[in-house]
């Protein structure tokens, strides 16, 4: 069985600054998803960066929708000629956010509210206030979107770690960077980082999702048109094909339906015991409840995994490696990177007690019939194409 990858994605955080390209009211020329021709005939790119830990990001996302609220306003009247320029820049501002927006950021209630998505896309779309076609588009877009989902009232939140004392602060800027070449063997097409870009503007070297190919969603129930075996380098590429629903998170899917996808990894090898056809899953956070009379209050992929039982909608699995030279108690990871292992029915849960004495949730997983034995995938996937691939991308040859 073919287990390579033909096309792949990534995706990190991105985010705004008031310097930006050159651009026309009517196009918004130089936005995030807007690929330019410079020197030397090499594309570049607008990066949206909103750097920092969850906290300070939802604090510049509250900026961000004061100014553009505050250029709503200013649009409905005359404008300037020693102001066009400025105008122009805000709007393409506006809709590098948007598209940030659509690319980043999984909508949640709070993020509804407290950041002011809906005031703000109502306020874009408003015939009212003049705003350039191309940004009432996207607003219009995205108030479709997030209207559908009920605002991800019934997603599981990607769950972030808590801010450090030592965190560095990390600004809001807008960066271009120029785009890998069409046939570049890593990044261009049908290579194993194909959508991605590496962003040098900060500190470190990061990926970077690029907003002008549509990630395919992962919010759907069964294969997703993904080939059992089909390996990801990292598991924003899984999330990037629709394998998996989170860029972090090891469960994502909906707390009224079920998970649409489970990660595998060694996080929790002390806890999960995995056969194979037979999967024991632990829950979101069992590993820090230290009651051991009941378990931590369940947190939404945990209530996921509960609905799977009642709904009995499969269950995608990833199995996840890491790196190459990591190595790991549980024999059905892959090498390296991540795989997809098939389709998992939640059978039942049961209460395990963790290394501080409490209790936590466990999931028995069932893997559904009629699918490639798992042991030809871990001997087709990933190939020694893709592991050397894989160390390459990590500077390990």
């Amino acid at each position: 069985m073919d287990s390579t990858v033909s096309a792949m994605d990534i995706a990190m955080e991105v985010e705004p600054d008031s310097q930006t390209k050159d651009t026309t009211i009517s196009t918004i020329a130089g936005t995030t998803a807007d690929v330019e021709m410079g020197a030397n005939d090499a594309q570049t790119i607008r990066i949206f960066n909103m750097g920092g830990n969850s906290i300070s990001r939802m604090e510049k996302m509250q900026n961000q929708g004061r100014s553009i609220l505050t250029l709503c306003r200013h649009s409905c009247r005359s404008i300037a000629p020693d102001r066009a320029k400025e105008m122009e820049n805000r709007f393409a501002d506006a809709l590098s956010y948007l598209e940030w927006l659509d690319t980043n950021v999984e909508m949640t209630p709070r993020i509804k509210e407290v950041a002011k998505i809906e005031l703000i896309l109502d306020n874009i779309t408003n015939p009212a206030h003049n705003i350039p076609e191309q940004l009432v588009s996207k607003a219009n877009e995205l108030l479709i979107k997030y209207k559908d989902e009920n605002w991800g009232r019934d997603a599981v939140a990607e769950e972030e770690p808590a801010p450090q004392d030592n965190s560095v602060e990390v600004p809001t800027s807008i960066a271009t960077i120029q785009l890998p070449a069409a046939n570049d063997a890593t990044f261009g097409i049908g290579g194993i980082m194909y959508g991605i870009v590496i962003d040098t503007s900060g500190k470190r070297k990061d990926y970077r999702l690029r907003a002008d190919i549509p990630r395919k969603s992962a919010k759907v129930y069964g294969h997703n048109d993904i080939a059992l075996g089909t390996w990801f380098p990292f598991q924003i590429n899984a999330l990037f094909w629709g394998a998996h629903g989170a860029r972090m998170g090891g469960i994502a899917g909906n707390v009224m339906t079920g998970a649409w996808s489970i990660v595998v990894a060694g996080t929790y090898e002390d806890l999960d015991t995995d056969n194979g056809d037979v999967l024991y899953y632990s829950g979101s956070n069992s590993h820090e409840n230290s009651n051991p009379l009941a378990p931590a209050p369940a947190s939404q992929g945990t209530k996921a995994l509960f609905a799977s039982i009642n709904t009995r909608n499969p269950v995608r699995v990833i199995r996840s490696g890491g790196a190459s030279n990591v190595q790991h108690q549980n024999r059905h990871l892959p090498i390296c990177g991540l795989r997809y292992d098939g389709l998992y029915r939640v059978m039942y849960s049961r209460r395990r007690t963790n290394g501080n004495g409490g209790l936590y949730d466990q999931f028995m997983l069932q893997r559904l019939p009629d699918q490639t034995p798992l042991d030809e995938l871990k001997r087709t996937s990933p190939t020694p194409q893709q592991i050397f691939a894989h160390d390459r991308l990590r500077g390990r040859n």
